[in-house]
């Protein structure tokens, strides 16, 4: 089984990538990018949903 570079890159931690697919060979815009998602994460809570679109019964 042979890797593409980007997996490479990936395995080596080259390349960071989001849970919204965001890619970035940057450890500074990574850590903004996971900082932005948990930010998001905190207001949906704050609103009472609890997945993806499905609030809290």
């Amino acid at each position: 089984m042979t890797s593409t570079p980007e997996q490479d890159a990936r395995e080596t931690g080259q390349i960071f990538e989001d849970a919204e697919g965001r890619r970035t060979t940057d450890p500074g815009k990574a850590v903004e990018h996971a900082q932005e998602e948990a930010d998001r994460n905190e207001e949906h809570l704050k609103r009472g949903e609890v997945g993806p679109r499905v609030p809290e019964e």
